[in-house]
């Protein structure tokens, strides 16, 4: 390698060094949400418990294979509506974190978290026939169960339990195969 070859090379990767440090200093002022920041963030975060008990029932433990509490769900919406929403969308996935509590009060005068499966289930009825009505309506933003039902799906099959106990997972997968049909009661892939 000549001197002129090392030069290019050199002033290459410095010119790369200060191109991602200004990639990273723009990418903190698009940032749509600060965690920790604003009354949503903290009354999302209070209601930690309430989230992980919604995620459980959307996605229960069944034989063998651990539910949305096992795979720590509770922790990972919060983190997601804190990190990825913006304050709009946080204040309304937060109000319908109280309307769950409202209408599980009215309907059977007990918190949500102390309700039955069965319960529960009813209360979800409710709200999917409500996100559904919203849906057709074209209003935005998402119904609140909306919400919560895809980072639950979301945050489930993406975690250790859910890739490779609800999902059949292969660590090293051979090669890829557009369409393969699966059995009755045979697991999808998670790879």
């Amino acid at each position: 390698m000549n001197r002129r070859e090392a030069v290019r090379r050199a002033t290459f990767l410095l010119g790369g060094a200060i191109t991602f440090s200004g990639f990273g200093a723009f990418a903190d002022v698009l940032s749509p949400a600060v965690a920790g920041k604003g009354i949503e963030s903290k009354s999302i975060a209070s209601q930690e418990a309430l989230i992980a008990e919604i995620a459980d029932t959307i996605i229960p433990d069944t034989k063998g294979v651990p539910g949305a509490k096992a795979a720590g769900l509770g922790p990972f919406i919060v983190m997601m509506m804190q990190d990825c929403y913006t304050a709009d969308i946080q204040k309304h996935f937060a109000d319908g974190l109280m309307r769950v509590d409202e209408v599980s009060q009215s309907k059977y005068k007990k918190s949500f978290t102390s309700l039955t499966l069965k319960e529960r289930e009813e209360i979800f009825k409710f709200f999917k026939s409500e996100a559904q009505t919203q849906i057709a309506a074209g209003t935005t933003p998402s119904h609140f169960f909306q919400l919560i039902y895809e980072l639950t799906c979301l945050g489930y099959y993406t975690s250790e339990i859910g890739a490779t106990q609800a999902l059949r997972y292969v660590h090293i997968p051979g090669r890829y195969e557009a369409c393969i049909p699966l059995q009755p009661g045979q697991k999808a892939w998670a790879t």
